[in-house]
């Protein structure tokens, strides 16, 4: 279904340990029983996360416990009573949200100890489709839109190709366990609503809609891909730019500039950053009077006659 063997070739040395991040669930598990099937098998590590928000999570736990018994591969297990933290440390946040960062962190240390960067994870094609709905009904940006890579900030995605219904109809076919997160059905979760009811009424409109939904992505990838590097050159290796220089390109990458002086700033995080602040900035920058600076959140610019400083001033 997958020449993940090649995958694996491409991005983990012979002896790299393979963090897969792993829920129990249908995708993750494919994934460990297809990674077990490789030259790797004997650098997985499967690492499990319990929220503390179901009661079926501490079973997930034993039957992963009782699985690397039999098929033997590392696996590293961490808890933490989300609900009780939010309640009492972050009310204004969401459970997901904070749960998927306190999920995250736990791969983060994982990879620490294991001396990597790199996080797998089972996200597919389903995934993909799903996460670009979800950021177009809140507004996003091209970046959100395009969301999940193959490869992005070491995280490792191999199932990107793969419809939800082909892991699905493999792991039954083979009789391969696998656990189900009841909460997935539960469509009050906004990002449940658009799976279970929202996008499968695109069937009724193109039976090939995921095909034709992963092409248009994979060219706003492209589109992407041409605008960061048109970006990253005006910047490449600079603490400062020419105000000249910035005013001769057209409007959109002078925005796009702008965001991504933003993003390097503020811990690799656009958030904040409205339509008026790029347009202040853009204002400041062409300003009359110099030897002044400009600070929106963590960003800070100084103009010095016909120059604009951005960092390490």
């Amino acid at each position: 279904m997958i020449d993940l063997e090649n995958f694996l070739q491409k991005y983990y040395q012979k002896d790299e340990p393979i963090i897969l991040a792993c829920s129990t669930g249908p995708d993750s598990m494919f994934l460990l029983y297809e990674l077990l099937k490789t030259s790797f098998k004997n650098n997985i590590v499967a690492c499990y996360f319990n929220h503390k928000l179901r009661i079926e999570a501490d079973e997930e736990e034993i039957f992963l416990e009782n699985l690397w018994k039999k098929l033997w591969f590392k696996v590293e297990i961490a808890s933490a009573d989300i609900k009780k933290i939010r309640d009492s440390l972050y009310p204004s946040i969401s459970l997901e949200e904070l749960a998927r960062e306190k999920r995250y962190m736990f791969f983060s240390a994982i990879c620490e100890i294991y001396n990597t960067k790199k996080l797998m994870t089972a996200h597919h094609l389903d995934d993909k489709i799903e996460t670009f709905f979800f950021n177009l009904a809140r507004w996003s940006k091209l970046t959100g839109l395009v969301n999940m890579t193959e490869n992005h900030w070491n995280i490792l995605r191999p199932l990107l190709n793969l419809e939800k219904s082909q892991i699905l109809k493999y792991l039954d076919e083979n009789n391969l366990e696998y656990r189900i997160d009841k909460t997935n059905f539960d469509n009050d979760i906004t990002r449940n609503l658009f799976r279970n009811e929202i996008i499968p009424k695109f069937y009724k409109v193109n039976s090939q809609f995921k095909n034709n939904i992963k092409n248009t992505l994979d060219y706003f990838e492209e589109l992407k891909n041409h605008i960061d590097k048109e970006v990253n050159n005006f910047l490449w290796n600079k603490d400062y730019f020419e105000i000249e220089n910035f005013n001769n390109l057209s409007s959109f990458i002078q925005n796009e500039i702008i965001r991504q002086i933003f993003f390097i700033s503020n811990n690799n995080s656009t958030i904040w950053l409205t339509s008026a602040n790029i347009k202040e900035i853009i204002k400041f920058i062409n300003w009359k009077n110099n030897k002044t600076i400009k600070e929106i959140k963590l960003l800070k610019m100084k103009k010095d006659w016909k120059k604009i400083y951005f960092r390490n001033f």
